[in-house]
């Protein structure tokens, strides 16, 4: 090892990613001074210390101490989106193509059908993996839901974590497209087996997120504070989400079952009402996430936002009531 490249290096990739010295001793949990004895080259940080910077300033253990091969594989190591999610948003617009013409020549092209298997291929598989992509390349976070510029995140945690759930929601899109594609190609006149797939789909986009993300916590946040809020804020945004997918699938279910027809006055009920739950699940889940982000976990334990609790409650009233209108 070259102690003098490494003391070097340590004050280079700091200044690089723009951390002070009490930053870097607030991450390691030592003291400043211990900092700059490393960066003076008076002493040296141990193993773990020197594991846990290299993570902090995402190079390899063998780039700080100044071997070559330690450049060559952090070079290597660089997170990029690769070009399977590129040949699944080809599957799933090929399955569409085949639908239009097959559905068209044998005359049982359905509108409502085709819109939903485009939003799922083209605003929620393409524009995310477009999107993903440019975040991944130009370092640029910004925009992604649940990012905060006051949160020190390990970056290349973050883009791993992007390419695992950019190619999950490729092939979760391209099956349900699918399938879409059949039951409704071979006519099987089974069109409640459409709401329950795109319930279904709701529910494997929103879950996988959200496992994808606890999994990830420990390695995404740099601060065990964040990382304490982080876990907290999951159950919160998983029960949020069932409710939306609960209260679609009600309003499915209570068609189908009274026979209610489209722009009628039931209808019109039912409609409103499950608006009126979401709304009032959104002011709810809105408040606690709020609440979850100001929460301070080293001096108070956390409590659920009564606003939330009411929410909650006038949402279930709402859906209650389309059972009965």
């Amino acid at each position: 090892m070259n102690e003098n490249r490494l003391a070097e290096n340590l004050m280079y990739y700091r200044k690089k990613k723009g951390l002070s010295q009490e930053k870097i001793a607030e991450y390691l949990e030592v003291s400043r001074q211990a900092v700059t004895k490393w960066e003076t080259n008076t002493s040296k940080p141990n193993s773990d210390n020197l594991i846990k910077l290299a993570q902090l300033f995402e190079v390899e253990v063998d780039t700080l101490l100044g071997n070559e091969s330690g450049e060559k594989s952090s070079t290597q190591g660089e997170v990029s989106i690769g070009k399977m999610s590129w040949i699944f948003i080809g599957i799933s617009v090929l399955c569409i193509l085949a639908y239009i013409i097959y559905s068209a020549l044998t005359d049982i092209f359905r509108v409502g059908i085709f819109i939903c298997m485009f939003i799922l291929c083209m605003p929620i598989q393409l524009f995310l993996h477009i999107y993903f992509s440019n975040a991944i390349k130009n370092n640029s976070f910004n925009g992604i839901a649940g990012f905060d510029d006051k949160i020190e995140y390990n970056i290349f945690e973050v883009k791993k974590l992007l390419v695992q759930i950019d190619l999950h929601i490729g092939i979760m899109s391209t099956v349900y497209i699918f399938l879409l594609c059949v039951i409704n190609g071979i006519n099987l006149k089974m069109q409640w087996f459409n709401s329950v797939l795109i319930v279904a789909y709701i529910l494997n986009f929103t879950t996988s997120i959200e496992m994808s993300n606890y999994k990830m916590i420990d390695k995404i946040y740099r601060r065990e504070d964040d990382r304490k809020r982080a876990k907290r804020s999951i159950p919160a945004t998983a029960i949020f989400f069932l409710i939306l997918c609960a209260g679609i699938g009600m309003a499915v279910i209570v068609f189908e079952i009274k026979g209610i027809e489209n722009n009628t006055l039931p209808a019109t009920k039912i409609c409103g009402l499950l608006l009126l739950g979401i709304i009032s699940a959104t002011t709810g889940f809105l408040f606690e996430n709020s609440k979850i982000k100001k929460w301070n976990p080293a001096n108070t334990n956390y409590r659920t936002n009564k606003v939330s609790i009411i929410s909650l409650l006038i949402c279930a009233i709402m859906y209650g009531l389309m059972c009965v209108v």
